[in-house]
C-alpha cells in the first residue's frame, strides 16, 4: 500500500543530471555536425574547380590559350557575360590570367563560412599542367580538400 509520502516522480537531482548529460552531448555533437555539412559542401568547390581545369584543357585544344573569364567554359555557360559564376551552396568561382599571360591561369573558389573565408584555389600552366590545388580553410577545421591532395 502506498502513502502519500511514498509519491512516484524524479527528484530535482536526477533532473538535473540528465540535463547536464543532454548539454555535453549536445555540445559535442552539434559542432560536428555543421563542420561534417561544411566538409560536404566544400566538395562542391572542388568539383568545379577540377570540371573548370578539364574546360580550360579543351578549350586549349580548340583556341591554343587559355580561356580568360569563367564563363568562356562550356560547363559554365558558354557565354562571355562575366567572369564569375557561382555554385548553388556560393562557392564563388573565376579565372585569374596570371600576369596577362594566356598560357597560364589560376581558377579561384571561395565561399565565406560564418564570417570566415574558405578559399580553394588551382594553379595551372605550360610548365606545370598538372596544377597545384591550394586550401586556405579557416572556415573548416578538416578539410577534404587538404586529405585528398595533400
Amino acid at each position: 500500500m502506498k502513502t502519500s509520502t511514498d509519491a512516484g516522480g524524479y527528484t530535482l537531482v536526477e533532473l538535473m543530471v540528465v540535463t547536464g548529460i543532454i548539454a555535453i552531448l549536445a555540445s559535442v555533437t552539434v559542432p560536428a555536425y555543421v563542420n561534417y555539412k561544411n566538409r560536404s559542401i566544400q566538395t562542391e568547390g572542388v568539383e568545379a574547380l577540377l570540371r573548370a581545369k578539364m574546360d580550360q584543357e579543351a578549350y586549349w585544344a580548340e583556341h591554343n590559350r587559355y580561356a580568360g573569364t569563367i564563363r568562356m567554359l562550356a560547363s559554365f555557360g558558354n557565354t562571355r557575360a562575366s567572369n564569375l559564376y557561382s555554385t548553388p551552396n556560393n562557392y564563388r568561382i573565376q579565372i585569374d590570367q596570371l600576369y596577362g599571360n594566356t598560357s597560364r591561369f589560376r581558377v579561384v573558389g571561395a565561399r565565406t563560412i560564418r564570417n570566415q573565408a574558405n578559399t580553394l584555389s588551382l594553379t595551372v600552366s605550360d610548365t606545370m599542367p598538372d596544377g597545384k590545388l591550394n586550401a586556405s580553410d579557416t572556415g573548416l577545421s578538416f578539410s577534404i580538400f587538404k586529405w585528398i591532395f595533400e
